[in-house]
């Protein structure tokens, strides 16, 4: 019956994964968004633009758990190949990575003049991704890449997917907020966002979600107001701690609750945003160019603190500069998947014209899902 399933999955596309991806993206530009913005005016935020800032920080875990996903469904439905896997994230990822650490750098130097240093650390700074502020992320996905054939080898069944599941849950709790015995370079990189451990949780989810997204998907797709009540009371769980402590990061601790809560309940809220073609389409296309939104709008963020007008940064404008933000990413991006050879700098997947979407309705819900 496994097989049978797996068989079938390689037929159709994951929307709902799609879908996460995309609010995974919303998340995040809401974050860059709010902050430039803030800066603007001298870090003033008001309530609207705090709560963007504090609520996308669901955003970054989101993307780590939907990239343990499709790594850990590739080898569930199709097994591993070495060679295969290398050359498709270093194309997919690391080439990308590479060559918009080297724009943004360059960008910092011609703007700001932030000359070049020792050589040495500037690759160091490469390496973790510190070219530019969202760039740790991708640091951390290629870290996660290096022990993934390893991992894969270890963890490839429903039980053994457990145990990797809490193993990472033990290592993600334990490294919070840690603070290394030793100095020099490993000590701040081990004590940076961008260490991989401290995220290996969400990876780890990720793979559990994989390895048992039949049953979850169809859980979660019978009960979407059940599922809209999970997000919303993991949001407003947020806000209030937010309140209560001021501003929190995307790695704090309560995420290692709310990720995966979120997760499961903004798969299970798909049908219902799904009906309204205003909603899903604009959702369906930030999905599919979610990596090229996520390397590319903080240089159109940039741009526009620079060029702009003061007064257009006035915290009431902040939701106009975010819908102004997303739109000038995606035609930037369709504009450049024009020019040959562009999918080494913004990686967009293709969703094939003969893929027809698993059916909404529960009862008639299949397994026919692929990465």
């Amino acid at each position: 019956m496994a097989k049978e399933a797996s068989q079938k999955s390689g037929k159709s596309y994951l929307f709902e994964i799609h879908f996460l991806r995309a609010f995974a993206c919303l998340a995040v530009v809401a974050v860059h968004v709010s902050a430039t913005n803030s800066g603007m005016n001298n870090d003033t935020y008001d309530w609207f633009s705090y709560f963007l800032n504090q609520i996308g920080r669901f955003g970054t875990p989101i993307f780590a758990v939907i990239s343990g996903f499709l790594l850990f469904l590739q080898v569930r439905n199709k097994g591993f190949q070495f060679g295969k896997f290398m050359k498709s994230r270093f194309s997919k990822v690391i080439i990308p990575f590479i060559l918009w650490s080297v724009a943004y750098r360059y960008m910092m130097y011609v703007y700001n003049g932030q000359g070049f240093g020792d050589p040495i650390e500037e690759i160091g700074g490469f390496i973790q991704g510190n070219a530019f502020y969202h760039l740790y992320f991708i640091s951390i996905v290629v870290q996660f890449y290096l022990v993934f054939p390893l991992l894969q080898k270890l963890f490839r069944t429903q039980t053994t997917i457990l145990i990797f599941l809490f193993i990472s849950f033990l290592i993600s709790y334990n490294l919070y907020g840690i603070k290394p015995p030793f100095e020099g370079p490993i000590g701040e990189f081990i004590a940076s966002k961008s260490f991989m451990p401290i995220w290996i949780f969400y990876f780890a989810f990720g793979a559990f979600l994989a390895y048992y997204w039949e049953g979850i998907r169809n859980y979660a797709l019978k009960r979407p107001i059940q599922m809209l009540i999970l997000a919303l009371a993991v949001s407003t769980g947020a806000v209030i701690e937010y309140k209560m402590k001021g501003y929190v990061s995307n790695r704090r601790i309560s995420n290692l609750a709310n990720i995966p809560l979120l997760s499961i309940a903004t798969i299970g809220i798909y049908p219902l945003l799904s009906k309204f073609s205003i909603i899903k389409q604009p959702l369906v296309l930030i999905g599919k160019y979610s990596m090229g939104i996520y390397l590319i709008h903080p240089m159109v963020l940039y741009l526009m603190a620079r060029h702009l007008p003061e007064p257009y940064w006035n915290v009431q404008y902040v939701g106009l500069m975010y819908i102004a933000v997303m739109i000038i990413c995606v035609a930037a991006i369709r504009l450049i998947t024009f020019v040959p050879l562009t999918t080494f700098l913004l990686p967009v997947p293709k969703i094939k014209k003969t893929s027809r979407e698993t059916p909404i309705n529960p009862a008639d819900a299949s397994t026919r899902q692929s990465a």
